[in-house]
C-alpha cells in the first residue's frame, strides 16, 4: 500500500514533542536483546529524499507480546560506501522511534516515523533530525522460536491415523478402535512455497493456558498466532533420503510445545513423526474438530498403577504403529515415497514420552537410538538391557533423587549418556518458558515452574544435544562432536559409558 506523504509528515511532526520528551529513554536494543538469539532479522534499503543518497541496512529485532511491537538494532552504509553507522530504537503498531548514528560523528540524532509491517516485508517513512525524510523498505523474518541452524527449511503435514486392529481401552464402547494424530515434519528447501504453519490451533492453546499454576488472564486468546514457527504447509520434501525420528510428548502434554526441538532437528536433515496420544496427551484435536482430553486417573493406588501401566502400553503401541505408517508412506505415498531412511530410526520423548521411548528401544529392533527429556521410567517394562545408543537428559537434582535412573543406567548396554542441566526443571524441556517470556514478561519463569535457567538458554542446550546425538547415532558423525558439547555449556553435567 502506498503511503501518502502528507499523512506521514503530519504524524511525524505531531509526534516530535513526544519524542523530545522521552528520547533519552529510548530503549537500547542491545540491552533488551535475548541472551542467546534475536527473535528475527531484517535487511533492506534506505533513501534520503533531500539529496537522493541511498544505501543498505541490516539488523536484528526482538518482539514484545506480538509481531507489531519490539526493539531493533541495525547497521547501515551508503551505496558508495562513503558513510556507515547504526540505527536503533523500538516500534509499536504504526509508530517507529529511534536514533540514527553516523560512524565517527557524535551525537546520534532522533528519528520518528510510520511503519508498515506484514508477514515478510516492511516499509517505513521516517523523519531524521538534521537529515530530513527517509524511505526505508525491506524484508524480515521473525519468530518467538529460535532460528533454524541447519541447511533445510521445515515442512509439516498432519495425518489422522486409525489402528483398526487395536481396541480403544480408554472407552466403554467395545467397537471403538485406537485412532490418534501424527504430524510429519520433514526437510524442505530453504526458500519454500506454501504458507507458514500455525504453532497450534485454538483448542490446543486454550488447553495450554489452562495448564498454568496461576491464571494467565492477560494473554489474549489468539496469542498462539504470535509465535510464528518456521514450518510450512504444502511444501514438497527436499531431495534426498533422511533418517526418521519418532517423538512422544509428556503425559498431559502435546507435541506442539516441543516445536523448537523438533524444527531444528528437521533442519539438519531428519524426518520427525510426532504423536498426540488420545486420553494420555493433554488434548488431541481431530480433523472434524472434536477433541479428546486425558482420561480420569483413578485415586485407588492399585487401580492408579494399573491405569498408568495401561497408558504406557497404549502409547508404546501408538509409536510402533506410527513407524508402521511411516513405512507404508515410504513405499506408496506420492510425495514421501523413497525419502525415509528406515535403516536409521530414532526416538525421543519427554517425561511419560521418555518412558515410551525407553520401552520402544528395548522391545522393537527397528529403533536404533533413543533420547529422553527428563523421562520417567517403568522398570517392569524393561527387564533386560537396552542395546542401542541412549541419551538420558535430566533436570537439575533428578540424578540424586530418582532411583530408577541407576536401574536404567545399568540396563543400557550400548553407548550411554546421562546429563543434567543446572537451573532446569521438568517443564523447562518445552517451548513454554520462551513463550511466556514474551506473553507475560513481568512474571519470572521460576514462578511458573520453569527453573532459574533463562528459557532461551534452556532451549538452546536441549535442541543442540538432541540434534547432535541423532547426528552421531543415525548419521555417523564423530562421537567427539557429542562428547565435546559440554565445553560450550557450563550448565551441563555429562557422564557416559561407551559400549
Amino acid at each position: 500500500m502506498k503511503m501518502k506523504k502528507h499523512i506521514v509528515i503530519s504524524i511525524v511532526f505531531c509526534s516530535l514533542l513526544i519524542l523530545c520528551s522521552f528520547s533519552a529513554a529510548v530503549p537500547s536494543a542491545t540491552a533488551r536483546s535475548a541472551p542467546d538469539w534475536p527473535d528475527g532479522t531484517f535487511q533492506g534499503t534506505w533513501d534520503r529524499q533531500k539529496d537522493g543518497t541511498m544505501g543498505s541496512l541490516w539488523g536484528e529485532l526482538n518482539q514484545g507480546r506480538r509481531a507489531t511491537r519490539g526493539t531493533f538494532m541495525a547497521e547501515w552504509n551508503t551505496s558508495m560506501g562513503a558513510e556507515n553507522g547504526t540505527m536503533t530504537g523500538f516500534f509499536t503498531g504504526l509508530l517507529i522511534v529511534g536514533r540514527w548514528t553516523v560512524a565517527g560523528e557524535s551525537p546520534s540524532t532522533n528519528m520518528m516515523g510510520v511503519l508498515l509491517l506484514n508477514d515478510t516485508s516492511f516499509s517505513a517513512r521516517v523523519f531524521v533530525i538534521g537529515s530530513g525524510m527517509m524511505k526505508i523498505s525491506g524484508t524480515h523474518d521473525a519468530s518467538f522460536l529460535p532460528t533454524l541452524t541447519g541447511p533445510y527449511g521445515v515442512g509439516v503435514q498432519s495425518i489422522h491415523l486409525v489402528d483398526a486392529d487395536r481396541p480403544e481401552y480408554f472407552t466403554n464402547d467395545t467397537t471403538d478402535v485406537r485412532e490418534f494424530m501424527m504430524q510429519i515434519w520433514y526437510p524442505i528447501e530453504k526458500h519454500p512455497e506454501g504458507t507458514r504453519t500455525l504453532y497450534m490451533d485454538y483448542p490446543t492453546f486454550q488447553w495450554l493456558k489452562g495448564r498454568s499454576p496461576i491464571p494467565l488472564v492477560t494473554i489474549p486468546n489468539d496469542a498462539y498466532l504470535f509465535v510464528r514457527p518456521h514450518g510450512r504447509n504444502a511444501s514438497p520434501i527436499a531431495s534426498g533420503i533422511f533418517p526418521v525420528v519418532v517423538f512422544s510428548p509428556g503425559y498431559d502434554g502435546v507435541y506442539q510445545i516441543y516445536t523448537s526441538f523438533i524444527e531444528d532437528l528437521v533442519s539438519h536433515g531428519f524426518v520427525v513423526a510426532s504423536i498426540n496420544h488420545p486420553y494420555v496427551s493433554g488434548i488431541t484435536v481431530y480433523p472434524d474438530g472434536h477433541t479428546v482430553g486425558p482420561a480420569e486417573v483413578p485415586t485407588d493406588p492399585a487401580a492408579r498403577s494399573e491405569f498408568f501401566n495401561m497408558s504406557l502400553r497404549t502409547i508404546v503401541e501408538d509409536a510402533k504403529f506410527v513407524l508402521d505408517s511411516i513405512t507404508d508412506l515410504n513405499s506408496s505415498d506420492p510425495e514421501f515415497s523413497g525419502h525415509f531412511d528406515l535403516s536409521h530410526v530414532g526416538m525421543y520423548g519427554h517425561s511419560f514420552g521418555g518412558a515410551n521411548t525407553a520401552v520402544c528401544c528395548y522391545e522393537d529392533a527397528r529403533f536404533d537410538a533413543g533420547l529422553t527429556l527428563d523421562g520417567v521410567f517403568y522398570q517392569q517394562f524393561i527387564p533386560g538391557n537396552i542395546t542401542v545408543p541412549f541419551l538420558f537428559m535430566f533436570a537439575e537434582n533428578r540424578l540424586a533423587d530418582d532411583s530408577t535412573i541407576g536401574y536404567m543406567w545399568n540396563h543400557s548396554a550400548d553407548d550411554t549418556f546421562k546429563m543434567s542441566i543446572a537451573g532446569s526443571t521438568h517443564y523447562a524441556f518445552t517451548d513454554v518458558g520462551v513463550l511466556l517470556s514474551h506473553l507475560v514478561p513481568l512474571i519470572p519463569p521460576r514462578l511458573l515452574t520453569f527453573g532459574s535457567i533463562a528459557p532461551k538458554r534452556m532451549v538452546n542446550i536441549t535442541r543442540t544435544y538432541v540434534t547432535v546425538f541423532f547426528e552421531v547415532t543415525l548419521k555417523g558423525e564423530p562421537m567427539e562432536t557429542l562428547l565435546n558439547l559440554s565445553d560450550q555449556f557450563d550448565e551441563v553435567q555429562l557422564d557416559y559409558k561407551l559400549g
